[in-house]
């Protein structure tokens, strides 16, 4: 082993030469590097963004007097302007065949960073250098290969977790949120407590450094030499991973248990309705036909003022992907659930979400994620075929063009086109936001 990782580094630091001598590796004037690509250099870049060495040196920034960014504008108003030019944004040059799965609304065409913002000049280099990891989310896909866009940025799967060498030390520590795409039965079989591992939750909660990944592409970190300066105040350590703060989980259509089960099916099979549960381990399992109802038993549970009780071993328990949130997630404010299926199955989601208001996530003796009384709906149409519809017929036959309910979500434009979309299927995506909060009894007092 190794001698693998030594293979692995050596063909790194052989590709960031070549970039180097080629020129596209671009950096602001005056670099400190040199083109030899020293391994005590690289290392050295892993750790230490160029800005802090620039800001030790501050003769050495231009500040930019006769541009009037700098020159009419407070710092509060180029944060924003940075904030705004370096949040990710759809490449629409560039748009994905409808057909493509990935396609979706906020996906019409690859993700996009603007990080050349930053090859402009060193005044707003040191101002912004950090913007792209505390601004975008690190996308995990732990499911179907073929939903995995490509050439985003930030974006891994669980079964590639070397993904993140491509960061370096620093750039990893900054992230702050996480956006999982995921199927059902990989949620309810450990996605939450592996991507936690992939990006170092619990380390980062700690206040551990980050210093770099194993052999198998999990992140390393350490505890701090030093936590605070000579003053007392805390250290401005750019390797101390930040907390991970934010959290996206996202189902799209054929991430379900029942995804291709015929619409027709579901009154009379509850196996075949679209079903969450965060307090069950599984809800598909031949062996306990009863889990198909616990979202339901649930449901009637907490309007009654009560958790549910699955009747669980102690076994079955950790396997709940609710309680993983609080175990592998402990500094999140906010948990977005974003659930997609097609719009012939628009009531079974209804219920799904209906269900999930009541559903509370705790992190610890004193607080919880609940719903924050807010939920999103829309509507969108994408491609008349899809790849699965060879298989699953109806979608094509059930889920094309009908007319428009009173209660539909709004039908939105999701990509620039002037085509007639009018024979498109429709889907339905609802979100949740659940907010963290002090924990209160079934009568809504606070709890000491």
């Amino acid at each position: 082993m190794p001698g693998r990782k030594s293979m692995m580094l050596q063909d790194t630091y052989r590709r960031l030469r070549n970039r180097r001598s080629s020129g596209r590796d671009r950096r602001p004037e005056g670099s400190r590097y040199s083109s030899s690509g020293s391994t005590a250099q690289l290392k050295k870049e892993q750790k230490t963004p160029l800005a802090i060495e620039l800001l030790k040196r501050p003769a050495s920034i231009n500040p930019q007097a006769l541009c009037p960014i700098f020159a009419k504008l407070p710092r509060e108003l180029r944060e924003q302007i940075w904030d705004l030019a370096l949040t990710r944004y759809e490449d629409l040059n560039n748009l994905y065949n409808i057909k493509d799965r990935v396609a979706r609304p906020g996906q019409a065409a690859p993700l996009r960073i603007a990080v050349k913002l930053l090859l402009t000049c060193r005044a707003i280099y040191v101002e912004s250098f950090l913007k792209p990891f505390l601004l975008n989310p690190m996308a995990v896909f732990d499911g179907d290969a073929v939903d995995i866009p490509g050439r985003n940025p930030l974006t891994r799967a669980t079964w590639d977790p070397l993904t993140c060498y491509k960061l370096k030390f620093w750039q990893f520590a900054n992230i702050s949120s996480v956006e999982i795409t995921a199927q059902q039965f990989t949620l309810e079989g450990g996605t939450l407590e592996r991507v936690a591992r992939l990006v170092g939750t619990r380390e980062r909660h700690k206040g551990y450094e980050s210093r770099g990944y194993t052999i198998a592409g999990y992140p390393s970190f350490v505890e701090p030499k030093e936590s605070r300066n000579d003053a007392g105040e805390p250290s401005k350590n750019l390797l101390i991973g930040r907390k991970i703060t934010h959290l996206k989980l996202r189902m799209n259509r054929t991430d379900w248990w029942s995804w291709s089960s015929h619409p027709a099916d579901c009154e009379s099979t509850p196996s075949d309705r679209l079903r969450l549960e965060p307090m069950i381990n599984v809800t598909d399992i031949e062996a306990k036909p009863e889990n198909n109802l616990a979202m339901t038993i649930g449901y009637e549970a907490r309007k009654a003022g009560r958790e549910p009780d699955f009747g669980l071993d102690d076994f079955e328990k950790q396997g709940r992907w609710g309680l993983q949130i609080g175990e592998y997630w402990p500094d999140l404010v906010t948990f977005e659930l974003v659930l997609e299926t097609f719009a012939c199955k628009k009531a079974q989601l209804d219920y799904v979400v209906q269900c999930a208001k009541l559903w509370s996530f705790p992190l610890n003796d004193r607080y919880q994620l609940s719903w924050n009384g807010k939920e999103d709906a829309v509507r969108w149409r994408g491609a008349q075929l899809y790849d699965h519809d060879d298989a699953e017929w109806w979608s094509f036959e059930q889920n094309t063009f009908r007319s428009t309910k009173a209660e539909d979500p709004t039908l939105i434009q999701w990509r620039p086109t002037t085509e007639d979309d009018s024979a498109g299927q429709e889907f339905i995506i609802r979100t949740l936001t659940f907010e963290r909060k002090r924990n209160e009894d079934h009568f809504g007092r606070s709890r000491p």
